[in-house]
């Protein structure tokens, strides 16, 4: 049978909630929008439904129209064949859902739904809400007077479409007379239910937030404005949607620094989608191994892990897929991503580095997966607390999603072996080759995005950050390099498994039990931008606890 790819993306985003004066003038409604010539290379045409509600009876918005009008005259330059609905009542969108439903029965291409206006949730429920909302007096009635959610998804999963879109842009108070205050805010998370072969799932802001409905260009919600610059971008430079929502979600960040608004996505993909082909990072791609477990930190001796050997037969997991594995006592471990297996050229390549990153030279790295970003004293703190360890210092300067500081080597040891215990996963730091590996993520520049430093790409002191020379970022506050990564460059140095030598022998492509001197990558938000090149290096004893040194971790491929 023909293997279906489901791919949903569910973007959720406060729309307006705001009050406003209704537009006067009126975009044609309910109107196909026909492309003139497709300009992507579909084998069947695909498929858009477009919804933008404003004129509710209560709390009137102001910029659904407009952001549904563009995303679908965006998709129509894209190939898609649109039809554009706008202030639906509830009958005309249930009957708009049924009859997209039924047309993608017949095609069993591609679907894309969108939707932007109200919304509300319900003991995890999510509702998309019809203009005629005087009806809805408490959460009883949105189960008669508004649409499911849920049942979007299941009209294109019955479809059995070959890719599905699914993009609600929906206002995150709940929004009719009566709201009670015991009511979840904001939407909930959806997924698929499906045997689909994989899925994204975006959020316009974390659970439980809330997004703004106005934007500098003064048209379209926050959100909505930087998905459509960074949609029409995607489909120019073959970019991977999911990386298209990265890069949305460090726009909305930058944007809304007082109100704090951070969008959230979590994809689970067999293969990358591209609108027009993908691109791949150019490596050079090798078998991998099978990896050794990590052995206890105890021992005193100098004894070596090799971190690759032997050959696997089983195939890994598509690079670029993100994951969360489940913890025994309840919850999700740290987000993760396949890195792929290759060969690079490891040290001072460019000329302008240490004399402790020579000698040159290849290194294959097995596949492997990574933490996308620094662990953050959220994570480290439940561990500490199921431990009972003393919690690190932050300084004063906030926990959560701030990475966490001032931790040994042996804490992040301790932390990786609790966190294999808990998922049945063998987690580790990761050697120093693998950092440098996935850091430069196929580049053989001194960052990951050029031969300069630029502006605002990193946390470090000269690197043009707010943060720069006084203390860490929230993790995740620059953009990630090709391979999803955040943060390799500054913010904290980081921690790696293998034992530091003044010239490159080979245990940089291992994991040591214990040393007097460890490696520390990355550089942090104290040092200059030359101590945040890819290819730098810098050693720590492991007892030393400092205030701008963390680290991430990898996850060995499971056996």
């Amino acid at each position: 049978m023909k293997q279906i790819l489901t791919f949903f993306v569910i973007g959720l985003l406060i729309n307006g909630c705001q009050t406003g004066t209704p537009k006067s003038t009126d975009p044609q409604r309910g109107k196909p929008i026909r492309p003139n010539k497709p300009t992507t290379t579909f084998s069947r045409q695909p498929l858009a439904l477009v919804i933008g509600n404003e004129r509710y009876e209560h709390n009137p918005l102001n910029n659904p129209v407009n952001d549904a009008t563009d995303m679908a005259h965006l998709l129509k330059k894209i190939g898609f064949k649109v039809t554009l609905k706008t202030d639906l009542k509830q009958r005309a969108m249930d009957k708009a859902i049924h009859e997209f439903g039924k047309r993608l029965s017949k095609n069993r291409g591609i679907g894309l739904f969108y939707y932007a206006g109200h919304g509300a949730q319900v003991m995890g429920q999510n509702y998309l809400l019809p203009i005629d909302n005087n009806r809805i007096q408490d959460e009883t009635d949105l189960e008669y007077h508004a649409v499911y959610a849920d049942k979007i998804l299941k009209r294109m999963e019955d479809a059995k479409t070959t890719l599905n879109i699914i993009i609600l842009d929906a206002c995150r108070n709940n929004p009719y007379r009566g709201a009670a205050r015991s009511m979840g805010r904001g939407l909930a998370r959806m997924q698929s239910t499906s045997d689909s072969s994989g899925s994204i799932i975006a959020f316009a802001t974390s659970t439980g937030g809330t997004s703004s409905d106005t934007s500098r260009n003064g048209r379209n919600g926050l959100y909505t404005s930087h998905l459509l610059k960074a949609l029409e971008n995607a489909y120019q430079t073959h970019q991977r949607l999911d990386d298209m929502f990265m890069q949305v979600r460090n726009a909305v960040k930058q944007e809304s620094r007082r109100k704090r608004q951070v969008p959230w996505y979590s994809a689970s993909l067999s293969k990358p989608f591209c609108f027009r082909g993908c691109k791949t990072v150019v490596t050079t791609v090798d078998k991998p191994p099978v990896e050794a477990p990590i052995p206890p930190t105890s021992p005193e001796s100098m004894s070596y892990l090799s971190v690759t050997t032997t050959s696997r037969k089983t195939s890994p997991p598509e690079p670029g897929t993100l994951f969360r594995d489940r913890l025994q006592e309840g919850g999700e471990g740290p987000e993760m991503v396949w890195i792929p297996a290759g060969r690079f050229k490891m040290g001072n390549i460019r000329g302008s580095g240490e004399s402790d990153e020579l000698p040159v030279h290849e290194v294959s790295v097995a596949h492997f997966a990574m933490s996308r970003y620094e662990i953050t004293f959220a994570e480290y703190d439940r561990f500490a607390q199921a431990t009972r360890r003393e919690k690190p210092d932050d300084k004063g300067w906030g926990r959560d999603n701030r990475p966490v500081i001032n931790v040994t080597w042996h804490d992040a040891i301790a932390y990786t072996q609790w966190l294999s215990q808990q998922t049945g996963q063998q987690y580790r730091l990761p050697t120093e080759a693998e950092w440098e590996y996935a850091a430069r993520a196929g580049t053989q520049t001194i960052y990951w995005w050029g031969n300069s430093i630029g502006a605002k790409r990193a946390n470090c002191d000269g690197c043009g950050s707010q943060w720069d020379g006084q203390k860490t970022a929230p993790v995740g506050s620059f953009a990630a390099n090709a391979f999803k990564l955040y943060d390799t460059s500054g913010n904290v140095g980081e921690w790696a498994c293998s034992e530091y030598e003044e010239k490159y022998t080979g245990k940089e492509q291992r994991c040591v039990n214990n040393a007097n001197s460890l490696v520390q990558r990355g550089g942090s938000w104290l040092d200059f931008s030359p101590r945040v090149r890819s290819a730098f290096r810098d050693s720590r004893k492991p007892t030393k606890r400092l205030e701008f040194v963390g680290f991430r971790i990898v996850r060995q491929v499971e056996k």
